[in-house]
This record gives C-alpha cells, sequence and structure tokens, in this order.
C-alpha cells in the first residue's frame, strides 16, 4: 500500500473544511470527525512504513469519547439486520387412506371377540360356517368355536394356563402342555387377520363414525379394488365385488369387515366383525372339557418313568381308536440304545415296573416296534404302558392291554 499521509496534509484538510462550515454557519465538530475518521481507515489500509508516522494525531478539539454527535446533514449510512426467519406453516392433515401394508394387529389389544360368517351359496343350496374367537393378552388366553350348517359337528379349541385343548369335529383330542414347542402360537393364527382385507389393495373413503363403541374410518370397495382383478379378461369377467370395512382410528386395526363375490350360480358372502373389544374377561375351559387337563396331568406324573429331562410336550386320544392315549416327550437322549440301557436298570417306580424289552406286537403306528425297533413295556396292576424313542420319547396307555412282547 503506497500512501502517504502527512499531518499538513491533514492539517490542510481541517483548515479547509473549518472555512467551509464558518461559511455555511455550521460549527466545524462533524467535518473533523470525518476527516479523523478518513485518516484513520487510510492509515490501517497500509501495510508498509513506520508505525510512527502513519498513526493519525488527533487535534485536541476532537472528543470522541464525550458522546457528542455530529450535526452534519447527511450522516454515515448505518447497516440495518435484516431478519432470515420465517414463521412455520402447518398443513391440515389430509383424510385417512387405506394402506393394506400397515393394518394394526388386534393381537395388541387387551381382549376383544372376534366373529367370522361364511356363507356359500352354490345354485341355491347355502352352507353357513360361523367361527368365534375370544381373546386375552394378559393373561394370555383364548378360544376358537365352530360352527357349521346342517350338522351338529364343531371344534372346540381353549388356550388356558399356558395349555392348548383341542376337540375336532370326530371328539378328538389334541393336547397341549404349557411350554410346549408344538403348541400351535395364537399369533399364527391367521383368522385373528381379515381374510377379506388380504385381497383389496385399495378403498374409498366414505366417512368416521363409530363401530362397537370405538371411533373409526369407514370404506368401501369393489371388485376394481382387489388383487385379482386384472387377471380377469372380457371373455373370463371377473365377479361382482361390493364390500365395506371400519379400521379403528387408534391402532388401525380391522373392526369390522364385510364382502359379497356374485358370480353365475354362486354367492359367497363373508362377514368379519369384532365386539366386546377391551371387554372380555378370564376366559376358562368349559366344565366338559375337565377331563382332557386329568389326561394331561396323567403325562406330567408319568414323566418319572423317562430318562432325565424328558418333558411332556402333547397328548392325542382318538375317540374312534383302538383305545390308546398317545403322550410325546421331548428328551435329551440322542438314541434308542441309551433309551433302552435306561430301562434295563431302572427299579421299581410309583408302582411301575419294566415287564418287557424288545419288540412288541401289534404295533406298527407311531413307531414299529413289531419289525423295526425294540422297545419297553412298564405294568403297574393292571396298568400298561409302552415306550417308545424316535427323536423324540412316545408313551403309549394302553388300559385294554393291546400290546403283548413279541
Amino acid at each position: 500500500c503506497q500512501l502517504s499521509v502527512t499531518r499538513e496534509l491533514a492539517e490542510t484538510e481541517f483548515r479547509v473544511g473549518c472555512a467551509q462550515r464558518a461559511r455555511s454557519g455550521t460549527g466545524v465538530r462533524g467535518r473533523a470527525s470525518i476527516v479523523v475518521g478518513l485518516i484513520g481507515w487510510l492509515t490501517i489500509g497500509c501495510s508498509t512504513g513506520d508505525a510512527s508516522q502513519t498513526q493519525p494525531v488527533l487535534p485536541a478539539s476532537t472528543d470522541l469519547a464525550s458522546g457528542a454527535q455530529p450535526t452534519t446533514t447527511s450522516p454515515l449510512p448505518t447497516s440495518t439486520a435484516v431478519s432470515t426467519s420465517t414463521t412455520p406453516t402447518t398443513t391440515a392433515p389430509g383424510p385417512p387412506v387405506y394402506d393394506p401394508q400397515r393394518l394394526g394387529d388386534s393381537l395388541e389389544l387387551a381382549s376383544f371377540v372376534l366373529t367370522v360368517t361364511i356363507d356359500n351359496t352354490n345354485n341355491g343350496q347355502l352352507a353357513e360356517n360361523i367361527t368365534t374367537l375370544g381373546y386375552t393378552r394378559e393373561p394370555l388366553s383364548m378360544y376358537r368355536l365352530a360352527t357349521f350348517s346342517g350338522s351338529t359337528d364343531s371344534t372346540r379349541r381353549y388356550l388356558v394356563n399356558g395349555r392348548t385343548y383341542e376337540e375336532n369335529q370326530f371328539g378328538d383330542w389334541d393336547l397341549y402342555e404349557a411350554g410346549s414347542r408344538a403348541a400351535p402360537d395364537p399369533s399364527d393364527n391367521i383368522e385373528f387377520r381379515s381374510s377379506i382385507l388380504t385381497g383389496v389393495l385399495t378403498a374409498q373413503l366414505v366417512g368416521q363414525e363409530d363401530f362397537a363403541g370405538l371411533p373409526a374410518n369407514h370404506f368401501v370397495f369393489n371388485e376394481t379394488n382387489t388383487r385379482n382383478f386384472s387377471s380377469f379378461t372380457p371373455e373370463k369377467p371377473s365377479p361382482t365385488v361390493e364390500g365395506d370395512f371400519y379400521l379403528a382410528q387408534n391402532g388401525n386395526y380391522v373392526l369390522y369387515a364385510h364382502s359379497k363375490e356374485i358370480s353365475p350360480g354362486r354367492t359367497y358372502e363373508v362377514t368379519e366383525a369384532m365386539s366386546f373389544v377391551g371387554q372380555v374377561g378370564a376366559i376358562t375351559l368349559p366344565d366338559d372339557m375337565d377331563l382332557m387337563t386329568q389326561a394331561l396331568d396323567v403325562g406330567v406324573g408319568l414323566t418319572s418313568l423317562l430318562p432325565p429331562g424328558s418333558a411332556l410336550s402333547s397328548m392325542l386320544r382318538y375317540t374312534n381308536g383302538i383305545g390308546i392315549d398317545y403322550y410325546t416327550y421331548t428328551t435329551p437322549v440322542k438314541n434308542n440304545d441309551d433309551v433302552l440301557d435306561f430301562y434295563r436298570t431302572l427299579l421299581p417306580t410309583s408302582g411301575w415296573t419294566v415287564s418287557h424289552i424288545g419288540h412288541i406286537t401289534p404295533h406298527l403306528e407311531q413307531t414299529n416296534c413289531e419289525t423295526r425297533n425294540e422297545c419297553v413295556i412298564l405294568q403297574n396292576g393292571g396298568e400298561q404302558i409302552v415306550i417308545s424313542f424316535a427323536g423324540s420319547i412316545t408313551l403309549e396307555y394302553d388300559r385294554q392291554h393291546i400290546f403283548s412282547p413279541l
């Protein structure tokens, strides 16, 4: 920076300014302030030269610390702060939209009853199936009751105190001990999820209203909204479909769904309706199923006759079978030879004694003890059981002494 600012130049500028101010009738204080500021700016801009020569010398009459304001009519421009902040805007939420991938899980509810009715009419003949499911989350319990039109047959399933009890339309029992890995898991039951909406891709909102006492979003659909509609052709037209459903505003789970499908000679109608949401009391086993509880208790008691670490898994009884109760146990034992060795040294236990180790006749059912595996017979007075191994232990309670040594 090649600038030469001398005391003489400053003083000359100061004297000129004073003369001009005197002629205009104004004071000299404001002019002096401007000149001093100019000298200081020029000095700061220099990067070479002796610092003692470039530092401005302020006139004694200039008192910046006094707080006096300049009287010039053209003040120096000042900067004005500009705010860049913006006020956030909010957008009102749009109407609810049906998304089949975001349906809520009804099993997260405290409790409910779900009734599924299927009416299938073929050539004027109606067949109706009604399934009722009850559920409580804590303690985890459920029941499933199914009835069929034109028949007195029905099926029942209960989950109570961790045990699962099933009875089919023939009266056969399929029971599972608490903690059994073979027991059906309620979360795997597809009936707790709407079978109707699995085939509905889009739907139109009708409005918002209550269903079963809960705020809900009401949607409608037809065949054009279904998954399979694109696969139909003019030569093979789609059935006519009309349906609607309610989704809870809180949780988005299905409260109600209805679908009616009409094609030549056939009408297929399904209704899924939830009720008593959060109002179901304790689920208990019906009195006439108490014999199932006793049968599982027998199986638990027989564990003392098995290799250490064995545990009851399930029990099966056929109403029209040969009169055998089939108990299945998990066991840490890995092969049949180890099972047989255990019974070769088993002392009488709870009145039971080993009466036979070897092949058994007639026995071709769960495990072939007749020609393939050697098995074990234990007796307790008039009672008899057969032990066999095939990855797990099967204990057959043979009250009628059907089996005998071969």
